[in-house]
């Protein structure tokens, strides 16, 4: 029987929504059942070698309690609640109304920096992981081979062993590409404003100004500083505008995006007005960033089959709302 390893690492990682992502897309993919299981961790660590390390060993030490469940994953009440969690979601086979594209689904294409392929079938075993603070800017390694520029802009977010080495890559900006897409603002004759600096703020530029679009820095606690997005950069006034830092400052743009979420209550309905309101939850970027990682990475060969955007947030918020109902 085959395997898929899952991980979300980092600090913290406890209240991460990534481990139900990835049970919707290998439920939809039909990989998880009888041929293949799928086991997932939160790996809780602050070094990018303690993070590898659970990729090697397996398992980690000292397992964390997933919020959602109130149990650590492998037990029980972790297993059953995500399955009740996955078949509610299921059978959602069209989204709401209120969350459709705009505009046809963002395809952008990874800017490739080596001349190696990715494997083009899944293995019998396989181990993904994505990385989160404060990780994105530890792998520097050689021994990892880096598909795209992430590693040199310290931005790296997913990971993928084949069995022989690792592979990584960072799909943040992508997904900020998505998602503003989809609602009607490609990159291309967009403004982008940027708050911050950090590993998912560069992925931003990289990916923005790769796809065509102008960048506007407003600054933070962490300067965005110079990369290979310069010649991107502009002083007009933004369309739209992404927010990686703390706090809710408003702009009159026509899509404001704060990267961050959390804990969300209400009936479900009550939970899809809350996707459409301005400014969006951080939950249309983490959706938008994992299709990404399947779609470049983790399984390239079915990047036709997997779910949409619109499609796997609104799953999303189903399991949410299940899970909510045993917490």
């Amino acid at each position: 029987m085959g395997e898929i390893r899952y991980g979300i690492a980092g600090l913290p990682v406890t209240h991460s929504l990534s481990p139900l992502l990835t049970a919707l897309v290998c439920d939809h993919l039909h990989l998880s059942g009888r041929s293949t299981t799928l086991k997932m961790e939160l790996v809780s660590v602050s070094s990018i070698s303690d993070a590898l390390a659970w990729g090697y060993a397996g398992s980690v030490p000292n397992p964390q309690e997933w919020e959602l469940t109130q149990a650590v994953f492998g037990t029980f009440r972790t297993t059953a609640l995500m399955e009740k969690a996955v078949v509610a979601a299921r059978a959602v086979k069209i989204p709401a109304a209120a969350l459709a594209p705009k505009l046809e689904a963002f395809d952008g294409a990874v800017v490739l920096k080596h001349a190696q392929r990715l494997p083009t079938r899944m293995f019998e075993h396989e181990i993904w992981m994505n990385l989160t603070s404060p990780l994105k800017h530890q792998l520097d390694s050689e021994a990892v081979i880096c598909i795209d520029h992430s590693r040199d802009i310290k931005s790296i977010n997913a990971l993928r062993w084949d069995g022989k080495g690792w592979w990584s890559a960072g799909f943040d900006g992508l997904g900020v590409c998505a998602v503003m897409t989809h609602h009607g603002f490609p990159p291309q004759h967009t403004v982008l404003g940027l708050i911050g600096g950090g590993g998912a703020a560069r992925s931003t530029a990289l990916a923005w100004s790769q796809n065509g679009g102008l960048i506007r820095s407003m600054g933070g606690r962490r300067e965005l500083g110079d990369g290979p997005w310069m010649n991107s950069m502009t002083t007009q006034e933004p369309d739209v505008v992404v927010n990686f830092e703390s706090g809710t400052p408003s702009f009159d743009v026509d899509v404001l995006l704060h990267a961050s979420y959390s804990g969300m209550g209400g009936a479900l309905d009550e939970r899809v007005d809350r996707m459409i309101a301005m400014p969006l939850d951080g939950r249309w970027l983490l959706v938008a960033q994992h299709l990404a990682c399947w779609k470049h990475l983790w399984a390239p060969e079915r990047k036709e089959d997997l779910p949409s955007l619109e499609l796997l947030l609104n799953r999303l918020i189903v399991a949410e709302t299940t899970l909510d109902k045993y917490a």
